[in-house]
């Protein structure tokens, strides 16, 4: 079935009457079928409260008779949630991330290009927002009622994961553990990608390591991994970090400019750079090209998060990520088959494990 055939108005209820096969198919005829109200069954197809309780049992019952009677309404919003495996893909960003972060805007390229005839939407959600109390301020695709898969980046908020499985239709939190009934949590392995990037710098011979984290005391889970990965690392290798080498601030180009200025203007140098952004990383390529130091040669750079710009920086940057691609696949596949089996309302949670991006950035360390 193809939804674009059908009366794409989101705003007027569902007809009270359908054609299948030829044959007028009415609420009633519905109700009769399912042993219920015509007034439950005009509440469920119009996603409306008419003061009448409708059971998850009763609402499967309902939809699976009129699955099994071929019955199609007119509006969008109901034939949504009659056949959920119809409904659009719908990417929610968190307002504090953007599309302007490398991996969102990676994420959404990858799902454009492979969710089914590229029935994708995508819209920003406020982490902080309470709505439960603001219901009106719910992303569009899904007040509107259009989307039935949904895939959510940034920080969890349980009002908006509430609005989402209580429709009974998927959804699949990628960044951090969201131990919420019907949400499926994809985690990169952010401390295995920091672990391997130590230890490959590790394998090249340095030993002088400075490492550009986040801001100091984050709580972003992808901070805390990524440092966890880092100590992992150093325990590993019986190396102890020198607390000296860790920078703190924010992933801008200008932090990575004057980090390496500073830690440039250091009597004992470092022979190679970690940072947790690319785009700090960029900066650091930057400040030194800038002072003179030759890379690889003088300072290896390795970076976690491999963004569009990374192949083309002088030298190109070498990463090591997880894949925004694999991410995509994963959603998508869990997505579908969450549908498929009507199993709506487990609890998951996969790692998605992260790979090196090898480039021209990293070289072996420059014996004296």
């Amino acid at each position: 079935m193809n939804l674009e055939n059908l009366d794409a108005s989101a705003s007027g209820e569902a007809a009270p009457h359908a054609r299948s096969e030829g044959k007028m198919i009415t609420m009633a005829t519905i109700a009769k079928a399912a042993g219920v109200s015509q007034g439950a069954i005009s509440s469920l197809l119009n996603d409306r409260d008419y003061g009448i309780r409708v059971s998850a049992k009763t609402r499967e019952r309902v939809f699976r008779v009129c699955r099994e009677m071929g019955y199609m309404p007119n509006d969008l919003r109901a034939v949504v949630r009659m056949y959920p495996e119809l409904g659009d893909f719908c990417l929610l960003i968190s307002s504090r991330i953007g599309l302007e972060e490398p991996f969102a805007d990676s994420l959404s390229r990858e799902l454009l290009a492979n969710v089914p005839e590229r029935h994708l939407s995508v819209a920003f959600y406020d982490p902080a927002l309470d709505y439960s109390a603001n219901p009106a301020a719910l992303p569009r695709p899904l007040a509107n009622g259009v989307a039935s898969k949904f895939i959510l980046l940034g920080a969890p908020n349980p009002s908006l994961f509430s609005a989402i499985v209580s429709r009974e239709i998927p959804l699949i939190h990628i960044g951090a553990d969201a131990v919420t009934a019907g949400v499926t949590s994809l985690l990169p392995d952010y401390a295995h990608a920091s672990r391997q990037a130590i230890e490959t710098l590790f394998a090249l011979g340095h030993r002088q390591i400075a490492i550009l984290s986040g801001p100091f005391g984050s709580t972003d889970p992808m901070i805390i991994d990524l440092n966890f990965g880092v100590r992992a690392a150093y325990d590993s290798a019986k190396i102890p970090i020198e607390a000296h080498n860790v920078i703190y601030g924010d992933s801008s180009f200008e932090h990575g400019v004057a980090s390496i200025n500073l830690l440039l203007d250091r009597p004992q140098k470092p022979t190679a750079l970690f940072c947790f952004n690319p785009a700090a990383a960029a900066g650091v390529l930057h400040g030194a090209q800038e002072r003179g130091v030759q890379i690889p040669k003088k300072l290896s750079v390795i970076s976690y998060g491999d963004a569009a710009f990374a192949p083309l920086l002088h030298p190109p940057l070498t990463t090591v990520s997880v894949s925004a691609a694999a991410v995509a696949a994963k959603a998508i596949e869990e997505l579908q088959g969450r549908i498929k089996d009507q199993d709506v309302t487990a609890s998951r949670r996969y790692l998605i494990p992260g790979s090196l991006n090898e480039r021209a950035s990293c070289g072996r360390v420059n014996e004296p």
